[in-house]
Formats: structure tokens, C-alpha cells, sequence
């Protein structure tokens, strides 16, 4: 009974700390703000517009521009994603098996 309190603490102590330094390392997210709106806009006209008159040039400077708003987006975290690593599924598997 005490190892398995004192592995609930080391646990706990475990989970506190990457909580910390996860918060630390990255910048906090923000909601979208002006330049977000406009690329939102920007893309939305890219879209209505008719390509089949355009010249060859012409569609490869959108697509650049397309390209640039997307690495401006994962750069500046407003295209996020969730993701869990493998050492926090193992211990949560533990933690299922031990409790079980």
C-alpha cells in the first residue's frame, strides 16, 4: 500500500513538472487576431477567382503566396494540433493497470 502511494506522488510530481516546463517552452496561444482575419480573407478570394485565364506565371505567384500564409500560420501557432507523446501513453497505461 505505501509503494503504491508513493508511486501516486512520484506520478503526481512527474505530471506537475512537464506541465511546467511544456508551459514554459511555449509561447502562450492566442485567439486569431487581425493579420489572421485578413489572410482568412485573402484565401477566400483566392478561391473565387478564375484560373483558367490566368497565365502560367500568374498561378504560380498565388500558390507562393498560398505556400507563405501557411508557414506564417504553423510559425506563429495559429494552426494547431494536439498531440501526445509515448512516454505519457505508457504511463497512463501503467497508471490503468496498476489502478485495475
Amino acid at each position: 500500500m505505501k509503494s503504491i502511494k508513493n508511486l501516486i506522488i512520484t506520478l503526481m510530481f512527474v505530471f506537475i513538472s512537464t506541465a511546467v516546463s511544456a508551459k514554459e517552452n511555449h509561447a502562450p496561444k492566442t485567439t486569431p487576431d487581425e493579420k489572421a482575419i485578413q489572410m482568412k480573407k485573402r484565401v477566400q478570394e483566392i478561391w473565387e477567382m478564375d484560373f483558367s485565364d490566368m497565365e502560367k506565371g500568374e498561378k504560380l505567384e498565388i500558390k507562393r503566396e498560398l505556400k507563405e500564409m501557411k508557414r506564417e500560420l504553423k510559425t506563429s501557432g495559429l494552426d494547431t494540433k494536439v498531440s501526445i507523446s509515448v512516454g505519457a501513453i505508457i504511463i497512463i497505461l501503467l497508471l490503468i493497470i496498476i489502478i485495475a
